[in-house]
């Protein structure tokens, strides 16, 4: 970590390593760790490495930030950061080899969402954290928001969970259907360790995961064998970025929350969130979840895909995720001009992909 000197008091920063590709959202988060003159700085983060498998977009990134130097050697970036983002999203599918040199060495280390695509590369990068005591994150920035809270808080309160209804406003399914899922498993979390809540199974009934509408259903475990079960809209447009309702008793009655459409100050009450408590992941050492915790939402989210890719939203169990990968990012999965989402814009090709899985083994 680094100290500037400014006015009568010292500023530690959090040195930060960027490992990036096409469609990343270090343009959105790089600004607020390195300012520009007159811009506010909302973190006390600040970016100094970064590395692409694309080398000139690493070299276009750093020329338009101050500070940010790009490395040529991913493995370089170890010992000279406080902590990594890998936000590479057209290389998911290997995000344990991107990460492992960073999991190995203690670095503590943020993943992007989608995490993975197996339930066995996610086991990997779990590990590989246990392993060596490097605190690891992956989450939405739905899982901070203050309705998150509110939904953990009148939950744990619920004698008995009947069942739930929700909403995620999405582009598709890949990229930001994902923040519902997400938000659903948050706000689960604790019930969970009460043998309550876990998903069993999910199934995704959409014309099409590229664009809204859909539904996913999901089966979650209820204590003595029973089960709950809940449903997830997603669409665009609707009252709420995101949206939960759970079912009680006569006696205890529902409660909800939802994650306003029109937040007000956007970048400081709501986007803003995660990337403090990625800083003080870096600075206290500690994850804000288990590693057990990352791979129960990546689960219900995996399971809803393949549910909507092979099934015809059809269910698929939790067993069923076992030796399955979704596939990657790429211009294969495209139809027509959807997903619109800029991941899916100049993804890697399958010899990129296959170069890259070569120079990371």
């Amino acid at each position: 970590m680094r100290t500037d000197r400014a006015g009568c008091g010292a500023l530690e920063q959090v040195e930060v390593g960027f490992v990036v590709a096409q469609g990343c959202h270090a343009p959105l988060w790089i600004p607020t760790m390195n300012p520009q003159p007159g811009q506010g700085r909302t973190t006390g983060m600040v970016v100094t490495k970064i590395w692409s498998y694309r080398r000139a977009f690493a070299e276009d990134l750093a020329r338009r930030f101050p500070g940010v130097q790009v490395v040529a050697e991913l493995e370089d970036m170890v010992g000279t950061v406080d902590g990594v983002y890998i936000d590479a999203a057209p290389a998911v599918s290997l995000y344990h080899l991107l990460a492992r040199p960073f999991l190995q060495a203690g670095v503590p280390t943020f993943i992007n969402r989608p995490f993975c695509t197996s339930v066995e590369k996610g086991r990997l990068m779990v590990e590989m954290a246990k392993q060596s005591g490097a605190p690891l994150m992956s989450n939405s920035t739905w899982e901070f928001t203050e309705s998150v809270g509110e939904l953990q808080e009148k939950i744990g309160r619920l004698p008995e969970i009947l069942g739930y209804t929700a909403h995620n406003t999405m582009s598709d399914y890949y990229t930001h259907g994902l923040h519902g899922v997400w938000y659903l498993a948050a706000a689960l979390r604790a019930e969970r360790q009460k043998g309550r809540g876990r998903c069993l199974a999910a199934s995704y009934l959409t014309p099409d995961w590229r664009t809204p509408p859909g539904a996913v259903s999901f089966v979650h475990e209820n204590p003595g064998g029973k089960r709950f079960y809940g449903q997830l809209h997603l669409q665009s447009g609707m009252d709420g970025l995101a949206y939960m309702r759970v079912l009680g008793s006569a006696q205890s009655g529902d409660v909800e929350s939802r994650i306003s459409a029109h937040p007000g100050w956007f970048r400081h009450s709501l986007w803003n969130t995660m990337q403090l408590v990625v800083q003080e992941m870096i600075q206290t050492r500690r994850a804000p979840e288990s590693g057990e915790h990352i791979l129960e939402k990546v689960g219900m989210f995996l399971m809803g895909f393949r549910s909507a890719l092979e099934r015809e939203g059809g269910l698929v169990t939790r067993e069923e995720l076992e030796g399955w990968e979704a596939p990657p990012i790429s211009l294969a999965l495209k139809k027509g001009d959807q997903p619109t989402d800029p991941t899916f814009g100049d993804p890697y090709s399958p010899e990129e992909l296959r170069g890259l899985e070569s120079y990371l083994s």
